[in-house]
């Protein structure tokens, strides 16, 4: 046992980023995201572990992850709109995604194949 203090050991560390909660709503490994995103697994081991990853890998995990590069610093339960489909069914989205489309038009084109 240390008789040194620890000061304030009781509290939750900052987040630097949320990869590993991100790569568990995806159902990903670390051997996974290895092999998608061309990352050494020892790297891929340090963000686990709360390394934040430089900004080209940063882009790589949010486009695995479909989310930008903001969202990997949130946890992915915090997300309003994924809360919000989260209990409808895939006709559901897809009809609330064209009524977005339709919302969002520019000079009578939407966002996707327009």
């Amino acid at each position: 046992m240390s008789n040194i203090p620890q000061i304030h050991g009781d509290k939750t560390p900052i987040r630097i980023h949320y990869i590993v909660e991100w790569a568990e709503k995806r159902g990903l490994s670390q051997a996974d995201i290895v092999r998608e995103i061309g990352a050494d697994k020892s790297l891929v081991s340090r963000w686990f572990s709360g390394m934040l990853p430089k900004e080209d890998y940063l882009m790589r995990l949010a486009a695995l992850f479909g989310t930008d590069v903001h969202g990997l610093f949130r946890d992915p339960e915090d997300d309003w709109l994924l809360k919000f489909f989260r209990d409808k069914s895939e006709a559901q989205r897809e009809r609330a995604i064209e009524m977005l489309q339709i919302f969002f038009k520019e000079n009578g084109k939407t966002g996707t194949n327009g």
